[in-house]
């Protein structure tokens, strides 16, 4: 199972393999949990497991229709995105997206804070859709044009985005961390 690609781990699955699902299973749990903690934010454990939980539903669900077009990590995170951008709305329509920022920017670390705190509290800053971009980009490590399909986004919007999130990035850990960086 480990020399299967994820591709063909996912057509194996949708054939009733559900060994193919626990090794695709066990090589995205982490970096698809990370994904969703960051984009809801820290205080998000519970919501973030839910989303997390959810789409691999979904992926069980959608395994019929499942087509090795694309890499299965783009789908996998196609899927994901949706999801936030669906706990995005919801968040703002009952303003408790605007609480949760208020709150975290409360408990941002003065100059004497630590770099990681520091680094988390900048993220948190950042515009939802930068901070997937930047999560996809740098955390992920999806190319530009992988986080184009993903977000459904144009190649100029993303890279937008990436730029818009590094600048802010840098200004607000500039001001954070002053010249320590």
């Amino acid at each position: 199972m480990n020399s299967l690609s994820d591709e063909n781990l996912m057509v194996n699955f949708s054939e009733g393999d559900q060994r193919a699902f626990a090794e695709l299973y066990k090589r995205h749990k982490n970096p698809l949990y990370r994904y969703f903690l960051r984009q809801l934010g820290a205080s998000q454990h519970a919501r973030a497991e839910e989303l997390y939980q959810d789409v691999w539903y979904r992926v069980i669900d959608k395994r019929d229709s499942y087509t090795p077009a694309a890499k299965f990590t783009t789908w996998l995170y196609h899927i994901a995105h949706h999801l936030v951008i669906d706990e995005h709305r919801k968040n703002l329509s009952s303003d408790n997206y605007a609480k949760s920022q208020n709150d975290e920017q409360r408990d941002t670390p003065d100059m004497d804070g630590d770099k990681h705190q520091a680094i988390k509290s900048c993220m948190s800053l950042l515009a939802p859709l930068q901070r997937e971009a930047f999560l996809l980009r740098h955390e992920a490590g999806f190319e530009p044009a992988q986080i184009c399909e993903i977000v459904g986004a144009k190649a100029e919007a993303v890279k937008t985005r990436l730029r818009y999130a590094m600048e802010q990035l840098r200004d607000c850990l500039t001001k954070k961390l002053g010249e320590r960086q």
